[in-house]
Order: structure tokens, then C-alpha cells, then sequence
């Protein structure tokens, strides 16, 4: 993969990010999630995060809920997968890809997008429009401790999302 390329869509997505997280309507829900111990609302997340791509300035066109194939050589349980995401730039000829994990807990977190990465390296490319890397964007509340990161071998950007005691990690 393109290192230059790598870094280009490293820094789209959290630019991207950072203006979807600091609309006043996502800390105001993010907010109530957590006053009221409101869980499992990574759909919600997904949709919320849809509509803002599809009406970005920087975004061609966004597709969502992508079923692939998986390899049958590299995974033996499952046949296929579903993509949360694929983001075509205006002026890009290919799409990157994207998936959206959401928990409480940033370990949990963190474990599920690194589950997301693995499982991608088994999509048989056949009928994807990419030849990028895939990333993943999680939502926990609270910081990832040092140890976490340390441990992981993908680059990992964690931002506080203002106004609240959310945090969202790219890797």
C-alpha cells in the first residue's frame, strides 16, 4: 500500500471526523447517552455519520452496509462480511473503506476495531471498488490507557470529542 496514500485518507478521516463530532446535535446525544447509560447505539452512529458524508463538501458519493465476500482459504467460518462503509472522495478514482465500533468500555472498543482490520485482510476484493487500506472509527467513553495503544501494531489518533467524555480513535 502507499504510504503517501495511507497518510492522505489518514488525514480525511480525521478531518471528516472531527467536523461530524463537533455538531452540536452529536454532543447533545452523546451527552444524554451517557447521563442515561444508554448502550448499543453504534446504528445509530452509523446513519448519523451517513447522512454527514453524504452531505460533506469533500465526498462524491458514500455507500453503506456493503456485503463482501470473504476468502475461503483465509476464513473458514464465515462466507461473507458486511462493510459499514465505503467513502468516494470527489477526485479520487477509488473508495476508502470504513468501519464504525462503538462501546463504553475503550479496551472493549479498541479489540473490536483490531477484530473489524483482521477480518477485512479476508474480503476477496472482487466487485470492491478499492485499493485502499481499510480503517476503522470507534467511539468509547473515556481515554485509551497508554498499555493499549503500546500493544497494538496499527497507528492509532485518539481525540476527545468536546463537550463530552467521549473519545473517538481512528486506526
Amino acid at each position: 500500500m502507499n504510504i503517501k496514500i495511507i497518510k492522505k485518507d489518514r488525514a480525511f478521516i480525521l478531518k471528516v471526523s472531527e467536523e461530524f463530532f463537533q455538531q452540536g446535535n452529536i454532543i447533545k446525544k452523546l451527552n444524554y447517552f451517557n447521563e442515561f447509560g444508554v448502550k448499543g447505539w453504534e446504528i445509530w452512529l452509523q446513519v448519523e455519520y451517513f447522512l454527514f458524508l453524504r452531505n460533506h463538501p469533500k465526498v462524491k458519493n458514500v455507500d453503506r452496509e456493503i456485503r463482501c465476500s470473504l476468502d475461503g482459504r483465509k476464513s473458514k467460518i464465515k462466507r461473507s462480511a458486511v462493510l459499514d462503509f465505503m467513502i468516494h472522495e470527489k477526485n479520487k478514482t477509488s473508495a476508502i473503506p470504513l468501519e464504525i465500533k462503538q462501546d463504553i468500555s475503550p479496551t472493549a472498543c479498541l479489540r473490536h476495531m483490531i477484530s473489524d482490520v483482521k477480518k477485512f485482510e479476508n474480503i476477496k476484493y472482487t466487485g470492491i471498488d478499492t485499493g485502499r487500506s481499510l480503517w476503522c472509527l470507534g467511539v468509547h467513553l473515556g481515554e485509551l490507557k497508554e498499555k493499549q495503544s503500546e500493544k497494538c501494531i496499527y497507528e492509532i489518533t485518539s481525540n476527545p470529542i468536546l463537550g463530552t467524555d467521549y473519545f473517538y480513535t481512528l486506526i
